[in-house]
């Protein structure tokens, strides 16, 4: 199982997102293909050039809803087709952060509880997962690579991670479709939660009623699951503040 990890806003208390997301969609590998096939045909059919790179900053904005039919078309096909791919997702909302976060060679607590999602689904389908991030580790979140080892082989918890593959991979979003994916939902994800839309009507709004739908063929998607514990881990977690500056020692098992 490959699993493409990205996000959408940084949690820091000086980033313009009020509810930075992450976000993972894995795929088994015998459907990566079909996956990709189908992504890069709708490309083909609306946007003429099947390696255009999809961001969420240029096709999820207000702009695409009055002024560009094409790419609203192209939109809502995308998220209509997404229903029908044998694809999972996974999310993790939090709070930006009162204060800024300590450096440390943790692994922040948000992918820490998206690979506790990854690897009880990887289980429950007795598969190894393979992560897969865009960009390159080394400055990433601090060093994101040397953090994901330290997790993997330095802690109980990532020792335990067994359906995890041994370290992950950086790749380019331009050419990575699993990632352009997530970018997709990890905007979808971050302006429904920030629009608090999960009680609050669009009204007449457009582009905001648009939203709530695509963020409702997202959840369709993922899947709740118990910890070995007991504890539910849900698909799309809301993360307290409080959780970003938590240490090993403080980790709560019925946390995240």
């Amino acid at each position: 199982m490959l699993a493409f990890i990205d996000e959408s806003g940084h949690p820091h208390p000086n980033d313009p997102s009020a509810r930075p997301v992450v976000v993972a969609v894995c795929v088994s590998e015998t459907n990566l293909r079909y996956v990709t096939s189908r992504i890069y045909g709708l490309k083909r059919q609306l946007l003429t050039a099947p390696d255009v790179e999809l961001k969420a900053t240029r096709l999820l904005t207000r702009g695409t809803f009055r002024r560009i039919d094409l790419k609203r078309e192209f939109v809502e096909s995308f998220f209509d087709l997404l229903r029908d791919l044998p694809i999972a997702t996974f999310a993790i909302i939090m709070e930006r952060p009162l204060e800024e976060l300590p450096e440390t060679n943790l692994l922040p607590s948000q992918f820490r509880f998206l690979l506790e999602r990854i690897s009880l689904l990887a289980e429950t389908r007795q598969e190894m997962a393979t992560i897969l991030f865009d960009g390159e580790g080394t400055s990433q979140s601090g060093g994101l690579s040397a953090k994901f080892r330290n997790y993997l082989y330095r802690s109980v918890e990532g020792r335990s991670r067994v359906s995890i593959t041994d370290g992950p991979f950086f790749v380019d979003s331009r050419i990575t479709v699993g990632i352009q994916i997530a970018d997709m939902a990890a905007g979808v994800i971050r302006q429904y939660e920030e629009n608090e839309l999960f009680h609050t009507s669009p009204a007449t709004d457009p582009y905001l009623h648009a939203l709530r739908r695509y963020y409702r063929a997202l959840q369709g998607m993922t899947v709740d699951q118990f910890s070995p514990e007991g504890y539910v881990r849900h698909g799309f977690y809301r993360m307290p503040e409080r959780q970003h500056y938590l240490t090993p020692e403080q980790y709560d098992p019925e946390g995240g």
